[in-house]
């Protein structure tokens, strides 16, 4: 048998002898029944029959009483009795989790205002903004009020030094986790290049929808992004043996296209031979045509005076007397130039004369030259009135020879283009190819011995791809124009590998924190786990710089944190709200 100490609800108490293995109920109904003691009432819980919404409106409802009771009792309105018997009728919701939720919104949304007090958001002014919530925070006595007044000042302060190092070990960690992955490491990418580039903006605006002016020739930011900084960037890394392939490989598949497509207008010899045979066969087809058909008279009549004039100048009596040697040579008895096959070795003498001028270089031998030209134009607008089937035959000679004089202009530019005799094997030299593209009318003019846009002697295709080539290696040297910094190579490579140091540091992180002596410390395992990140970081910076399209994308790159990012960088604003933890001690 056990003894059990039983209290009656009047406060008589007695001794009962009960088997070991009773149950509490089982006593306690065998002191009812032998002493006849009353059931104790059983206290009815108050949030008996409330929802759990209902609780989370009443625990907000708590927090503004507290709130106005608290204020009460700084002026005396409210006794200590009343937060008493507040805190007995309140217990059974501030013992359910949703009373509990709901008394804390209510607290954070009385107390956010605080936080725009000037002054509120520093350790001092959040302490003493902690301090004076904490004053006015309802108590039963007074080591309470002094308690919360110390604790509101405690937490106030705190949650500034607090939020300052959630904000820094978030950035450290995240720092040194950024370069391990992709994503990170083009978050590092994107920053060297924004950093880098003179204006970001601009340059990103500059090389979207970027074409290629020669096919096969795609450029680089440097060369399309009209930005110093980001060409300086582009040189820094070509002139790194570890960075330096991806853009090694894009300017040797510039070089190739601008090859390829001078060459194609260019032609072989041997196509160039076959071309101008074709020509020569038709050409000696239309002008038999023209010769048979013979003068119109009615025309010729009536251009008698324009064609006396003509043949009284001096140079058309030269032309006779060496057509009818040239004609001489071909066993061709020239009787006399009234005729179309006359006018035509007449045409012959003229083209004779300005060959033989076009090598002087005086002003007299110039004039010579126009003169001899004028003549001539004026012999061949004549010549096509008179005789329409010489017409044709020029205009299909003009046509034919389109492809002729493309080959040769393409041929000599190929010349110019590059250094070695054997060309493509040598330096480009652009600025060489350009003054030979700007000479290829007037070499044309001499060759022709006629007056007449490019589009006339040669086909419009072939004139774009030409000037195309020009366009993209004056592209390629304003870039490396723009790339050349002040100073020696070497100062410009240590400023640029700097500058990658400086944004991503040796683990990725802030130069300011990888600074940091016991963190530089604590890092050096890291550091060597990070040997192997750092080289696909300034990869992609070369694929970047060899890519357009990539760095656009790199440049315009937003930097958005996580949802947990910005909680931890933002903490020190969001702990250090004056008074909201310390309105956790309210009971």
């Amino acid at each position: 048998m056990a003894k059990y100490n039983i209290t009656s609800p009047d406060g008589e108490k007695f001794v009962i002898n009960a088997p070991d293995d009773a149950t509490e109920a089982q006593v306690l109904a065998y002191a009812q029944k032998s002493f006849k003691m009353a059931k104790q009432p059983v206290k009815p819980d108050a949030t008996e029959g409330m929802s759990t919404t209902d609780k989370f409106l009443a625990g907000i409802g708590k927090s503004m009483h507290d709130t106005a009771q608290g204020l009460g009792q700084f002026v005396g309105l409210t006794s200590r009795e009343d937060v008493a018997e507040s805190r007995r009728l309140d217990a059974d919701l501030m013992k359910t989790g949703a009373g509990k939720a709901g008394n804390f919104a209510g607290s954070v949304a009385t107390t956010v205002p605080l936080a725009f007090v000037p002054g509120a958001n520093t350790v001092k002014g959040a302490s003493l903004i902690g301090s004076l919530t904490g004053l006015a925070q309802p108590s039963e006595s007074t080591k309470e009020t002094l308690t919360n007044t110390g604790l509101g000042g405690a937490i106030g302060g705190g949650s500034i030094l607090g939020g300052r190092a959630l904000a820094a070990g978030y950035q450290g960690i995240t720092g040194m986790l950024r370069p391990m992955t992709k994503k990170g490491q083009e978050q590092i990418a994107a920053e060297v290049l924004q950093s880098s580039a003179t204006n970001p903006s601009k340059a990103a605006a500059n090389v979207r929808n970027v074409k290629e002016l020669v096919p096969g020739s795609k450029p680089t930011l440097g060369q399309v992004s009209d930005d110093a900084g980001l060409a300086q960037l582009e040189r820094t890394l070509m002139n790194k043996p570890e960075t330096a392939g991806p853009l090694n490989r894009r300017y040797a598949e510039q070089a190739a296209a601008r090859k390829a497509a001078i060459a194609d207008v260019a032609g072989t010899p041997e196509h160039r031979a076959a071309i101008e045979e074709g020509r020569r066969i038709f050409a000696g087809e239309d002008y038999g045509n023209a010769i048979a058909q013979g003068i119109d008279m009615d025309m010729a009549k009536a251009l008698q005076p324009q064609i006396e004039s003509l043949m009284k100048r001096p140079s058309i009596q030269s032309a006779k007397m060496i057509a009818k040697g040239l004609a001489a040579e071909k066993d061709v008895a020239l009787k006399d130039f009234g005729s179309v096959e006359g006018l035509d070795w007449l045409k012959k003498g003229l083209d004779n004369q300005i060959s033989a001028a076009t090598s002087g270089s005086t002003s007299i031998g110039k004039e010579k030259l126009a003169s001899l030209i004028q003549t001539k134009d004026d012999l061949m607008k004549v010549l096509e009135q008179i005789a329409p089937g010489y017409k044709v035959a020029n205009d299909n000679f003009a046509k034919m020879s389109k492809q002729v004089n493309a080959a040769d202009v393409a041929a000599d530019l190929q010349k110019r283009l590059y250094k070695n005799a054997e060309w493509g094997a040598g330096k480009e030299m652009g600025s060489t190819y350009q003054g030979a593209l700007s000479d290829a009318l007037e070499n044309i003019k001499k060759q022709t011995g006629q007056k007449r846009a490019l589009s006339d002697v040669m086909p419009t295709g072939d004139i774009s791809a030409l000037e195309n080539i020009a366009r993209d290696l004056a592209r390629k040297e304003k870039g490396q124009m723009l790339g050349r910094a002040v100073g020696s190579p070497t100062m410009q490579n240590m400023m640029g590998q700097n500058l990658i140091e400086r944004i991503a540091g040796p683990l990725g992180v802030p130069q300011s924190f990888a600074q940091n002596v016991i963190a530089n410390t604590i890092s050096r395992p890291y550091n060597f786990l990070m040997q192997s990140a750092e080289p696909k970081i300034q990869g992609l910076l070369s694929e970047a710089m060899a890519d357009p399209a990539l760095a656009a994308q790199l440049l315009t790159l937003a930097k958005q944190q996580s949802q947990l990012g910005k909680l931890a960088v933002g903490g020190e604003k969001y702990l250090s709200i004056p008074g909201l933890l310390a309105l956790e001690n309210r009971q």
